[in-house]
């Protein structure tokens, strides 16, 4: 009997010594963020270069962008298992590294909150922190609950993200992050009438009538201010006019993660000083 005992403990921990070697690239930005928040970092060979939060993250071993990965790349580090996004390309390097037999986790979901639940547990199944997984789902839950509209504001806000900040405007439409963001913040998309992200010519900017520009944090540090309120068309916005700027972390606006509710607060907050 003893001996039986003792068997099986050993298998568990052979089996448990076993997942914690296991050697894993996370590819995508909210996939690597999910990753430490489950404290799987340990299990991390590589990241994308999309993967910028937490800070520990950029200090990862890089396999390139997700979307022009490559297999001598992937290959190097050796990994056991790729957590990806659908976003994961080009499709060829995909088929090719899954010939190779690596384990490839595709991490999947809406941009909603259900959605965002769903890829955290999708990504403590891959890593095996089953537990960890259901202690962050639990807390998102939380946070998203504590959420409402301002009850200040006599309408809901109309925004427009501005991705690409030199040249034409490259602006998110229907179907996209942002688009997500704002609808759960209790604010309106300036520009649903288009899907995706698009360019548009200075006459639809102003036929948006937006009361205030989004853009990421990190493009405001490379671009400026200035040249946000200089993009053709945009500087006779109402939003140019009353000087409203909102600037959110890349990864919160363009992909929606664990951080989405302390987006959302951060939005309503920075809106609420100017909304009537």
């Amino acid at each position: 009997m003893l001996y039986r005992i003792l068997f099986a403990l050993s298998v568990v921990l052979l089996s448990s010594f076993s997942l914690a070697q296991e050697r894993v690239i996370s590819v995508g930005g909210i996939v690597t963020e999910i990753v430490y928040l489950l404290d799987g970092q340990d299990q991390l060979v590589a990241t994308d270069t999309s993967s910028i939060y937490p800070q520990a993250a950029t200090q990862t071993p890089k396999v390139g962008y997700q979307r022009t990965l490559s297999v001598e790349g992937v290959l190097s580090v050796k990994p056991d298992k790729l957590l990806i996004t659908p976003e994961t390309g080009p499709h060829k390097v995909v088929d090719q590294l899954q010939a190779t037999g690596i384990e490839m986790v595709t991490i999947d979901g809406p941009d909603s909150q259900q959605g965002i639940l769903d890829r955290v547990t999708q990504v403590a199944n891959a890593l095996h922190k089953e537990v960890q997984g259901q202690a962050a789902v639990e807390q998102i839950s939380n946070a998203f609950a504590k959420l409402q509209t301002p009850k200040s504001w006599s309408r809901p806000p109309r925004l427009l993200f501005i991705l690409q900040m030199h040249g034409a405007p490259m602006i998110a439409g229907r179907g996209t992050a942002p688009d997500a963001l704002f609808n759960m913040a209790g604010a309106e998309n300036a520009v649903d009438s288009i899907t995706g992200y698009k360019t548009l010519t200075p006459e639809a900017l102003l036929a948006a009538k937006p009361d205030a520009i989004v853009v990421t944090q990190q493009g405001l540090d490379r671009q400026g201010e200035s040249s946000v309120w200089a993009l053709p068309g945009v500087s006779i916005t109402p939003a140019a006019k009353g000087n409203r700027l909102v600037s959110l972390d890349a990864l919160m606006v363009l992909g929606l993660g664990p951080r989405t509710p302390q987006a959302i607060m951060s939005l309503q907050q920075q809106l609420s000083d100017w909304m009537p």
